[in-house]
């Protein structure tokens, strides 16, 4: 299929429609070709209007050499913004300086000075030298905890099917939810910098390093936009954008998602694979591959089962593992039939890239505990707005952020993971644009009640 370079974008009508969106396979490098294509980068690194060469820094960079190689020949300022809270970053980027570009950003968002998020960032900056230095050690706990238990329950998930079909399907089950918490846990690091916990996440059948470009590079970077490759991967499947072209048989996603769920890592595993092999769009077979049938030859070794056993098991242990991650991911807060999504009205066809995050976002009141928050994409807005800090450190930035909101006029929405599960299905066969102009500004009738909920953990 030709590249799409005509088409332009239906909520942000001056930016053009990605090239490559509509490419089979839909993996992350053919999003990031397709941006190098109209970003202006001059395959150099574009931030605003300047465009820097940064190769001599690739191995320096604090978070990983990951970030900036992947990233070259775009502009990546969403990223320098969001994931640089200590003001450093800013003041090593005049060296790396080559010359100003002509063209304007294919971007809707901005950063101005006083706008909603550099003025939030700067309050972050100063709260962050509050909060407990050795916060981050409680993800690492619960991480590891996870870690142990899927090493413990895989095998005996296997052993147990020789005993018991009762006991098989239920450790095979517990096994499986482990598992989904595991790497939702191991997604918490690879939005930072580099560590072995990362690699965590290769047990669920995904790459880690894909991920960072899908999930942390483009869904939180352009959130339910035409450049959030996660919707875009979905598709023809299930299709979150409310076009007026919907058909009634992809409307009927809102009934039929629970058959999809449990074979989006299996398939996510399998494309990832043939794509390497292949070599598409300069991917590799790197040894992280070996990590996703290291679990299944660990419980064929620990359990003494045979293959007979083994195999099924772990396929099942994939697919309720699959299930509960994609179920937990896609409630998180950005598919509820209230938010933007590319169709609707926007509240401006350029605005400050915070205030788009709260606009594709609805918070879950269910997840307050740090547990459910790391195992379950809590706290959502905030790892939204500033995706580098742990899921044990956002907790404490919530009165910041309320009365940040509060100030701007802007409403934190709120819901439980039972209303966020119907919503995300009414949006599935929503049609209608919503219209964001049109939203009330609101103060955040909620911060009282879910700060005394949290007041604990303050």
């Amino acid at each position: 299929m030709a590249p799409d370079t005509e088409r332009y974008q239906s909520s942000f009508p001056q930016l053009r429609y990605p090239p490559l969106r509509n490419e089979n396979p839909k993996i992350s490098r053919r999003w990031l070709k397709g941006k190098q294509m109209h970003d202006g980068a001059e395959d150099l690194w574009r931030i605003y209007d300047n465009l820097y060469d940064l190769t001599n820094f690739i191995e320096k960079h604090p978070g990983g050499s990951q970030w900036i190689s992947f990233t070259k020949g775009t502009d990546i300022t969403e990223l320098f913004e969001t994931h640089h809270l200590k003001g450093s970053a800013e003041k090593i980027l005049p060296k790396y300086f080559i010359r100003k570009v002509t063209t304007p950003r294919n971007s809707p968002f901005t950063f101005e000075e006083n706008g909603f998020y550099k003025t939030l960032k700067a309050k972050v900056m100063e709260k962050i030298k509050d909060i407990p230095k050795d916060v981050r050690k409680q993800s690492d706990v619960v991480t590891d905890l996870l870690l142990v238990a899927c090493i413990i329950l895989s095998p005996l998930s296997c052993w147990a099917w020789s005993q018991s079909y009762i006991l098989g399907a239920s450790l095979t089950v517990l096994s499986g939810f482990t598992l989904s918490g595991l790497i939702t846990c191991a997604h918490n690091y690879f939005h930072r910098a580099d560590s072995w916990r990362m690699f965590l996440f290769n047990f669920g059948g995904p790459s880690y390093k894909e991920w960072r470009i899908s999930h942390a590079m483009s869904h939180h970077m352009h959130t339910n936009t035409l450049q959030d490759i996660e919707l875009t991967m979905l598709e023809p499947f299930l299709k979150f954008m409310p076009y007026k072209d919907k058909s009634f048989w992809i409307q009927l996603g809102a009934f039929y998602w629970p058959l999809i769920y449990p074979f989006s890592q299996i398939t996510l595993m399998t494309v990832e694979f043939l794509s390497s092999i292949r070599k598409l769009d300069g991917k590799y077979i790197h040894w992280s591959h070996i990590i996703p049938l290291s679990l299944p030859t660990w419980m064929w070794l620990a359990s003494r089962m045979p293959f007979t056993i083994v195999l099924p098991v772990w396929a099942a242990t994939m697919m309720i593992s699959s299930f509960y991650f994609t179920v937990y991911g896609l409630t998180a807060g950005h598919h509820a039939h209230t938010n933007f999504f590319d169709g609707d009205i926007p509240r401006s066809e350029v605005l400050d890239w915070g205030i788009h995050q709260l606009d594709t976002i609805i918070d879950n009141d269910d997840h307050t505990s740090h547990f459910t928050s790391l195992t379950r994409f809590g706290n959502h807005a905030l790892h939204h707005l500033f995706p580098t800090l742990d899921h044990a450190e956002l907790v404490y930035l919530y009165p910041t952020l309320f009365e940040h909101c509060e100030k701007f006029g802007i409403e934190i929405r709120r819901n439980t993971f039972y209303q966020a599960l119907i919503s995300h299905s009414k949006q599935l066969w929503r049609k209608q644009p919503n219209n964001m102009k049109s939203r009330m500004k609101d103060v955040n009738s909620n911060a009282v009640r879910l700060l005394n909920s949290m007041g604990s953990l303050y």
